[in-house]
């Protein structure tokens, strides 16, 4: 009995876990209006900067939810789509603003305590 309600118990921790941190069930287009909104807020983005990482993280996000959907996403496959979209960002970002962006990438990475994939930045 205990050790039912131990599971039970540890099943439902990390389900909260994943619910908490969120973006388990946002749609492509919520994806790229939050990653559009973080990327505002810390790179300054102008009205036409904005537009234009919408745009791209919105591609980014629809890709990302057919391979999740079809269920053939692999790490190689986020890694290449992940560095694709920092090399389309580099071009709509002026030289300080991807400096900033890589900061933001590598405080990223080493608050996950590891080399990580280089994910996109999220607050």
């Amino acid at each position: 009995m205990k050790k039912s309600l131990l599971a039970i118990l540890m099943a439902f921790a990390s389900f909260t876990a994943f619910a908490q941190r969120g973006g388990g069930n946002m749609t492509a287009e919520q994806r790229a209006e939050n990653q559009t909104k973080t990327l505002t807020e810390n790179l300054k983005l102008s009205d036409d900067q904005q537009k234009q990482v919408y745009n791209l993280s919105l591609t980014r996000a629809q890709k990302i939810q057919e391979m999740r959907d079809a269920q053939k996403m692999d790490r190689e496959q986020m890694r290449a789509s992940m560095e694709t979209f920092n090399t389309e960002l580099a071009k709509i970002l002026t030289v300080e603003q991807q400096e900033k962006y890589k900061t933001m990438l590598e405080d990223r990475r080493n608050n996950r305590g590891g080399g990580g994939g280089g994910g996109e930045p999220r607050n």
